[in-house]
């Protein structure tokens, strides 16, 4: 198991696989957006179980705060993939 998949947060380990550690960055506003949690502690996210295989794909949820309205993209990382630039509307 790769635990740079993991969060550091201490409330979430019990939450294994959760990918509760990736964030959204929106430079234009300087602000870093983690994955939202419930009232236990545990991330509003899914997980899907293992590694990720090159040229494999795996459906994954996470609800992270609304950015600004101004703001047009977001650096979404997680784990050690590279950072990807989303544009949104």
């Amino acid at each position: 198991m790769d635990l740079a998949w993991r969060g550091t947060e201490r409330e979430l380990a019990v939450n294994g696989f959760s990918m509760a550690g990736a964030t959204l960055t929106a430079k234009s506003e300087g602000k870093r957006y983690l994955v939202l949690r419930d009232t236990t502690g545990r991330c509003l996210c899914t997980g899907f179980g293992g590694a990720v295989n090159p040229g494999e794909t795996v459906e994954w949820f996470a609800q992270f705060p609304a950015p600004d309205p101004a703001t047009t993209e977001v650096d979404f990382q997680i784990g050690r993939m590279p950072t990807v630039t989303i544009e949104i509307g």
